[in-house]
């Protein structure tokens, strides 16, 4: 949205259209902003003041949803977005401390949700203290692998897909007894993997058919696009980039986006991970879901023509049976 306002109206100088954007804030985030002011739009298309900055909202108006469509000027938008990431964090640890697994899995979705939403990059820079929040309480827990395996969802939307896919790398670290900053490193670029998703048409994310030549040619830019971002908009380090970039590509030669062979440590195994989950959470009209033991006898023949690591496939499979 956009204000045009009128600069000095000194008769020596000139008068100007000032150009001030709006962003409008989703309902289910305005409890979120405590110090961020708000403004509404009026009936002649012009927007006011709703809230001072350092302003609460009332109470009873947030539980009721009496108010307006609200909205954040763009000049404060990097300030909204640090109120906002630090608000869903703290909700995050709340959920996390009381070991509510459902809660848990939907707060972590949110958060990852709005750092993979187009025009907030920045906000990907919040998620290494969500992974420390999630760290925190699980890593040393006996029963980490059971939160793990709960937290994981059968849903066709990217963001759930991006959720198990970091709960599997996180319960593949913890059965190997990964190093903290392995695991840290690992859950981060699994977070990470399909971001360049985010770019892309949602129908060649989410359709039940088969893509088109057309559409297969998109859909593959999306590693190249991930990279990018992470490049772009973060400063985490070259084997996440990698990661990012790398998923789809096999150590045979055969993947996407350049086929190469010289793959990290980190790209196998997000790779086999994203095919695995890819093969289990979800059925297409072209293709069933498959039951664990069934997607894993398909990665081995992806094993066999040689695809995939041996050993890599060997260590997966430990970890989900162990």
């Amino acid at each position: 949205m956009v204000f045009y306002g009128l600069g000095s109206s000194d008769a020596s100088t000139l008068r100007f259209p000032v150009m001030v954007e709006y962003i409008i804030v989703k309902k289910s985030q305005v409890s979120l902003f405590k110090i961020i002011p708000f403004y509404y739009q009026t009936q002649n298309g012009d927007y006011a003041l709703y809230k001072k900055k350092g302003d609460r909202l009332d109470e009873s108006r947030l539980q009721k949803t009496r108010y307006p469509d609200l909205y954040i000027s763009d000049a404060d938008k990097e300030e909204a977005m640090a109120e906002l990431i630090a608000a869903l964090n703290k909700d995050f640890e709340q959920k996390v401390a009381q070991g509510k697994l459902k809660e848990v899995r939907q707060a972590l979705e949110f958060i990852v949700e709005e750092a993979l939403t187009p025009g907030q990059e920045t906000n990907m820079n919040a998620l290494p203290e969500t992974l420390d929040i999630l760290l925190g309480r699980y890593q040393n827990d006996n029963q980490a692998m059971e939160y793990l395996k709960k937290i994981e969802s059968n849903s066709p939307i990217l963001i759930k897909h991006t959720v198990n896919v970091t709960a599997l790398t996180l319960q593949f670290c913890f059965s190997h007894k990964f190093s903290e900053s392995d695991t840290r490193q690992l859950a981060m670029a699994a977070l990470l993997h399909d971001v360049g998703c985010s770019q892309l048409d949602k129908v060649l994310i989410e359709t039940e058919k088969r893509l088109t030549d057309e559409q297969f040619k998109r859909y593959i830019t999306h590693p190249e696009l991930g990279h990018d971002m992470i490049i772009q908009s973060t400063d985490f380090n070259t084997a996440i980039q990698k990661v990012a970039l790398e998923h789809h590509e096999r150590i045979d030669g055969s993947g996407y986006p350049s086929g190469s062979k010289r793959l990290t440590s980190y790209s196998q195994l997000i790779g086999m991970i994203d095919s695995y989950e890819s093969l289990t959470y979800r059925g297409k009209r072209f293709r069933k879901a498959k039951k664990p033991f069934d997607a894993l006898n398909l990665i081995k023949e992806e094993v066999l023509q040689g695809k995939f690591s041996k050993d890599l496939f060997k260590k997966f499979t430990f970890c989900l049976v162990k």
